[in-house]
């Protein structure tokens, strides 16, 4: 591994040599860092292009994702729908609304070729290596034409380090290569030079506060460099949540009149750890859907009320049981009602709020089609929108809290009703587990449990499904797109020559093949209280989930998917470290 040191003192002799030399303004100085390092890495790139075998190629690849790391925060901040072509995962695009399914391309498609083939596909490596070096040309095209506001400035700062903890130091993006631990380091030093270009320019608080903060991160990296060994959980409690912190406090005097938005996550990440600065309100279709007070109050009566069922026989809460962590503990939900049982076990409406599409096949867009549909289903509520309104229409009871929670409406209609209820699954999210008292420094965690984190967050890979802290597939930091898996879920437990359940998921609504056997990723907070497991209960204990995915999922217990998303190398979990991430999966459990 090379000389962080090293690259660090030439990196910023570079930066600050450069921007005095022009004594160019906040905005020009950053896109002439940024510039910069595009060239270098296109030119790393052209390096690496001339490698035939694959250990000179490893070394080229290296030193192109170092200077990647720098950019990234622009990268991803400016071109949201496109940095997915520079170093998204190796895996389709599939554009839903136009059918359309685009081939990988980018960084993890040649770090695949490299670090998982014992020869190079020269023809397939030049050519990715083209289409990403014309891709980041694009970027440098077009980023002279895009504001770098201080807010800017300081929300792709901050995104970057949530994105560190979430997706970095979990292998999200070096899954094969195993070099997130350097790349990291790198990220840090990026962004340490671009806030020292802000802060040479402006009059800011806590600017040497600042400096000792990185300093700290970078020391931690250089001296904890092995990945399966690396201290995740230490590493966002005492050094990334504080640096976060205080570039919020260097900012503060310079974010004056920044647009709010309608963003599922604003702050930083102590806050987002601490379940702080979520807007439940995120996903609403419509301005009028926003959440009240009374809404949720009624949504609640609703959500337990049997009469909105077409025989009386059940409400949301019969499959969604409070004090079952809002689940039936059943292997299929609705056993004997209506004599008839849906096909899916019931999920955990709890933190649904910070889901963007719902059902397991995500076929509903946001949480008030999806109580739609619920009640339209002949084997669950099975009502009409008149019966009811109907029904809501003569009681008593219902009147008082309706005329509070939609003041302005001379008559509820079933949109109300679904809004209502709706309200109340969204201020689902408690954020009182063990694991967040952790993070607001109430509690301790065991060693055995600190193992368990992670072991979840790195060598057992699944944070980089469950994205920590909402622990679900909801992508951060933007929170903007919730992921569907192809994992190859058995009909039945078996763990060699097992078939494949029946339930073709995802490509029931979208008929787009790479979609066949998908779906959602859900949230893993309360999961000691949501058993049965999977869409379709197959598996009882958390041993068996752990198994399943220890052997490599579906085609790794005997089938053969084409488009299994989940990686089938084996996890070779110590029978310790298995039960150290059982321990850590009961403290996400909420009192």
């Amino acid at each position: 591994m090379k000389s962080f040191q090293y690259i660090t003192l030439i990196f910023a002799i570079v930066i600050f040599s450069s921007c005095e030399k022009n004594n160019l303004n906040t905005e020009d100085s950053l896109k002439e860092t940024v510039n910069l390092h595009i060239d270098s890495l296109r030119t790393n790139l052209n390096q690496l292009s001339n490698c035939t075998k694959i250990e000179a190629a490893k070394i080229e690849f290296s030193k192109c994702r170092i200077n990647y790391k720098k950019i990234e925060p622009f990268v991803e901040y400016y071109f949201q729908g496109f940095s997915r072509r520079i170093n998204g995962p190796n895996l389709p695009d599939i554009k839903i609304d136009d059918n359309i399914v685009n081939d990988a391309t980018g960084f993890q498609v040649i770090e695949e070729l490299i670090f998982s083939k014992e020869d190079l596909d020269l023809a397939k490596f030049k050519s990715e290596i083209e289409i990403l070096k014309t891709d980041l040309l694009f970027v440098k095209n077009n980023l002279k034409d895009m504001p770098i506001q201080n807010h800017h400035l300081y929300e792709l700062l901050q995104h970057q380090i949530i994105r560190n903890a979430t997706m970095g130091i979990t292998g999200f993006d070096s899954p094969v290569a195993f070099q997130s631990i350097e790349e990291t380091y790198h990220s840090i030093v990026g962004l340490e030079n671009y806030f020292f270009i802000f802060s040479d320019k402006n009059e800011i608080t806590g600017k040497e506060k600042c400096q000792k903060l990185f300093s700290n991160c970078q020391d931690f990296l250089i001296q904890n460099k092995d990945y399966d060994s690396f201290n995740r959980l230490v590493f966002i409690k005492k050094y990334l949540m504080p640096l976060s912190v205080e570039l919020e406090n260097s900012f503060k005097n310079h974010l004056n009149g920044s647009p709010e938005g309608q963003k599922l996550f604003k702050g930083t990440l102590a806050d987002l750890m601490q379940g702080k600065g979520l807007n439940p309100d995120a996903f609403s279709p419509y301005a009028d859907s926003k959440s009240s007070a009374a809404k949720v109050e009624l949504g609640k009566q609703f959500f337990n009320d049997k009469s909105l069922s077409k025989n009386n026989s059940i409400s949301c809460a019969t499959c969604h049981n409070a004090d079952m962590a809002f689940t039936d503990g059943l292997k299929l939900s609705n056993i004997k009602v209506h004599s008839l049982s849906i096909s899916r076990n019931s999920p955990t409406v709890l933190y649904s709020a910070f889901q963007k599409s719902f059902f397991y096949d995500l076929r509903s867009q946001d949480l008030e089609n999806q109580i739609e549909e619920v009640m339209k289903n002949p084997n669950e509520f099975n009502l009409s929108t008149k019966e009811i309104t109907d029904r809501i229409a003569k009681k008593e009871s219902y009147k008082s809290l309706i005329s509070k929670s939609f003041p302005d409406k001379n008559e509820i209609t079933q949109f109300e009703i679904r809004n209502a209820i709706a309200s109340y699954v969204r201020s689902l999210m408690p954020f009182n587990a063990k694991i967040d008292n952790y993070f607001k420094n109430k509690v301790s965690l065991t060693k055995e449990e600190e193992l368990g984190f992670n072991l979840f967050a790195g060598k057992a890979k699944c944070a980089s499904c469950h994205f920590i802290p909402l622990y679900n597939g909801t992508v951060p930091p933007w929170y903007n797109n919730s992921e569907s898996e192809v994992i190859g879920v058995p009909n039945s437990i078996k763990w060699k020559n097992a078939v494949v359940d029946s339930d073709l998921g995802r490509y029931n609504t979208t008929q787009i093949e790479q979609f066949r056997y998908s779906f959602k990723t859900p949230t893993v907070r309360n999961i000691e209280k949501t058993g049965p497991y999977m869409h379709n209960g197959v598996y009882n204990t958390l041993e068996e989930i752990i198994k399943f995915y220890e052997l490599g999922g579906g085609n790794g217990i005997g089938m053969n998917l084409e488009f299994q998303t989940l990686p089938f190398d084996n996890l070779k979990l110590s029978e310790k470290e298995k039960k150290a991430l059982i321990k850590f999966m009961m403290t996400l459990t909420d009192k």
